[in-house]
């Protein structure tokens, strides 16, 4: 049993670093290296939204209006982020992503994508299947 354990371990922390490695590329091709998970997770929120307010954005991620502008301010200057004026209500901003911004809270996406296709690539329509059923038994 400790040799299956072993070679789980292995295959297991193969699949991780091939994943990172996938992300790594991802977030190099947008120039997203500098950003942490949490700012991405930011951006993300606002790809979801379309747009979004300072104090939305503040409460979903239970934030202070204070520290949401301050990285609101770190994103536009990164090329991430823009902001737009209400028509409705000027005290209003609207926060919409650049292209840049889209691309990065859509690169762990593309990972997942891309590790999907690799796996499509090297399995059989059997050994997916199997390799389906396998890994619904281990989630459930």
């Amino acid at each position: 049993m400790i040799c299956k354990k072993n070679d789980l371990y292995e295959v297991y922390q193969r699949l991780l670093e091939l994943e990172a490695e996938f992300l790594h590329t991802e977030k190099s091709c947008c120039q997203a290296q500098e950003l942490t998970m949490n700012q991405i997770k930011y951006l993300k929120i606002i790809d979801a939204r379309f747009r979004v307010t300072f104090s939305e954005l503040a409460e979903e991620t239970n934030n202070s209006k204070p520290t949401i502008t301050e990285t609101i301010n770190r994103f536009i200057s990164q090329g991430c982020v823009y902001r737009e004026r209400s028509a409705e209500d000027r005290r209003v901003y609207y926060i919409y992503l650049t292209q840049k911004g889209k691309s990065i809270a859509r690169a762990q996406e593309k990972t997942k994508l891309r590790l999907i296709e690799r796996i499509q690539e090297n399995l059989t329509d059997d050994e997916m299947k199997q390799f389906i059923i396998l890994l619904n038994k281990v989630l459930s």
